[in-house]
């Protein structure tokens, strides 16, 4: 007697998971539905909160966030680019698993804006997003918390 075919059950869509964990002293966020905050795609550590976010910046070169104060990364002492109209910039990397998230922006002079000084672009095909329920993509991440 043959047993009868059984359906592949469908799968739902997968949620962004990291594929390493994060190093245990890095710091963290707490995930709860009032927190907003952007991890790296890569390692799933903590990088920048919503609340250091400046802009989001969409073109044809790059889509990211322009941000103050990030933790848990590192960047090159040296320029090693120039990016955004050709402002001087050095790599930022995830200082968990090393893999390059984006640029900060260094030796600035006038007419650049003062905001631009000393701040970083995230790229969010770099990012993972915590919307206060569930990890996300970042690419679109926005900040739905009411005002």
């Amino acid at each position: 007697m043959a047993e009868p075919e059984t359906k592949p059950e469908v799968e739902a869509e997968p949620q962004p998971q990291p594929e390493l964990e994060p190093d245990p002293i890095s710091v963290r966020y707490e995930m709860n539905a009032q927190s907003r905050f952007f991890l790296c795609r890569f390692c799933g550590n903590h990088v920048v909160t919503m609340d250091n976010c400046i802009v989001g910046v969409e073109g044809t070169d790059v889509n990211g966030i322009i941000c103050r104060n990030p933790v848990n990364v590192e960047h090159d002492d040296t320029m090693s680019r120039s990016f955004l109209n050709r402002l001087p910039a050095v790599n930022v990397r995830c200082n968990a698993c090393n893999k390059y998230i984006g640029e900060k922006f260094v030796g600035l002079t006038p007419p650049c804006p003062r905001v631009m000084e000393g701040s970083y672009l995230l790229h969010t095909d770099r990012m993972l997003y915590w919307n206060g329920t569930q990890l996300r993509y970042a690419p679109g991440a926005y900040d739905d918390r009411t005002p």
